[in-house]
């Protein structure tokens, strides 16, 4: 009696196994796990800590030169936002054409008769305002990113450096694009120069994967400025000023030409520095990129 009890437990032990392995399997996320999916010509970028702002002390710092609006980078502090997707090059003249076209948009005033100009079909799209930017962004299924989120983004991963490589410059003049070399060094990003943005992506690409962060063209933010903002915004996931009269742009631009007395130092490079202008300001220096939300965890 006790050996058949036996043979029938293992044969609906058996039973039972049989039915799991048939059974739907499910492969949750691992816990803490950025979203896997990708946006193609997008890099996801992983929510969490990162320190937003300078950390950086230069001279006029330690001669206590700084005026007011050289203080709108600090207070630095550690500031959390969620995943996001970020477009991986700034947006460019044959992209923003396509949308002009689709949607009746005014195209930038410098393209002759409305079409790109020859051989800047890989050049960020400038002259566009605020508002052209976002409503790009809306075209294209997606949004401007807020200045905290274009911040991490442009770290790369790398927290309280200067640039978006790191605290080296690189070569100080020369090269327009990242083929030319002066010194011995390439250069690691467009800037200092007379003629123009560069072609997107014609740099290395930071450790996210996006390319021009630095240099090239201002790009337009989704905040409003808050000269004070640092010092009162939340700590996760901010999002500006509810009202102000100017718009962020980050990175810095192709003309920027700026050494602190001699240093190396160029603060309107660095990842942190924060400028603005009127949402209607068009500048051959002002461009922009878009971001996406990213899916929830599980």
């Amino acid at each position: 009696m006790v050996k058949k009890t036996f043979v029938i437990l293992g044969l609906s032990l058996l039973l039972v196994a049989a039915l799991v392995q048939a059974a739907p399997q499910s492969n949750p996320a691992p816990s803490g796990t950025a979203p896997a999916a990708e946006v193609p010509g997008m890099a996801l970028i992983p929510d969490g800590d990162f320190w937003m702002g300078r950390t950086v002390m230069f001279l006029f710092d330690e001669l206590n030169w700084n005026a007011r609006a050289r203080q709108d980078d600090t207070p630095a502090r550690a500031v959390s936002v969620d995943a996001f997707y970020m477009d991986k090059y700034e947006v460019t003249t044959t992209e923003y054409a396509r949308f002009a076209d689709a949607t009746g948009r005014a195209k930038p005033w410098n393209w002759k008769d409305g079409k790109v100009n020859p051989g800047q079909e890989k050049w960020p799209v400038y002259n566009v305002s605020w508002d052209d930017a976002v409503a790009y962004c809306a075209w294209a299924g997606k949004r401007l990113p807020t200045e905290a989120e274009w911040e991490k983004a442009a770290r790369g991963g790398l927290d309280r450096k200067l640039y978006s490589w790191g605290d080296d410059l690189g070569a100080k003049r020369g090269g327009a694009y990242a083929a030319e070399e002066k010194g011995g060094q390439k250069k690691l990003a467009q800037y200092e120069a007379g003629n123009g943005p560069a072609p997107v992506g014609s740099f290395p690409a930071n450790g996210y994967g996006l390319y021009d962060v630095t240099g090239n063209v201002w790009e337009w933010v989704a905040d409003w400025y808050g000269r004070d903002y640092y010092a009162s915004a939340p700590s996760k996931n901010p999002k500006g000023p509810d009202s102000g009269t100017y718009r962020v742009v980050r990175g810095g631009g192709w003309s920027n030409d700026e050494d602190l007395w001699n240093t190396g130092q160029r603060s309107l490079l660095g990842v942190h520095y924060r400028n603005y202008a009127p949402a209607s300001q068009m500048s051959d220096a002002y461009g922009f990129r878009c971001a996406k939300d990213a899916p929830k965890k599980p």
